[in-house]
């Protein structure tokens, strides 16, 4: 009975506590999604390899998701880009900074 309370073009029976994700979730506008290709472009040129490696895969796969129309599918490679990206970030600093201390207290100290 299409007149009653609650239902949905997409439920086999009525509902009165269900309604249509349509009206809830407004579609994704192609403008807004990102896939993150200069962060993880930036981020290879930190020393943890692996990490930022995959980050630059699911970027490219971000961006061709984006293009091949799957909005969801791009927004979500895109989110792992970005945190894989920005671990590589975090992790490069780390590691730089650990080899400046390290090289910098092996330094024998000059008396002048």
């Amino acid at each position: 009975m299409a007149s009653s309370i609650g239902y949905t073009a997409f439920s086999p029976r009525p509902s009165l506590s269900r309604h249509s994700s349509i009206a809830t979730n407004p579609p994704l506008d192609r403008t807004k999604v990102k896939d993150y290709l200069l962060l993880s472009v930036l981020a290879c040129f930190c020393p943890v390899w692996p990490i930022n490696i995959v980050g630059f895969v699911y970027s490219i796969m971000s961006k061709n998701s984006l293009e091949q129309g799957n909005l969801d599918g791009a927004v979500r490679l895109g989110r792992v880009a970005k945190m894989l990206s920005m671990v590589s970030l975090v992790g490069g600093t780390v590691i730089i900074i650990a080899c400046i201390v390290n090289l910098a207290s092996e330094c024998p100290k000059s008396d002048l």
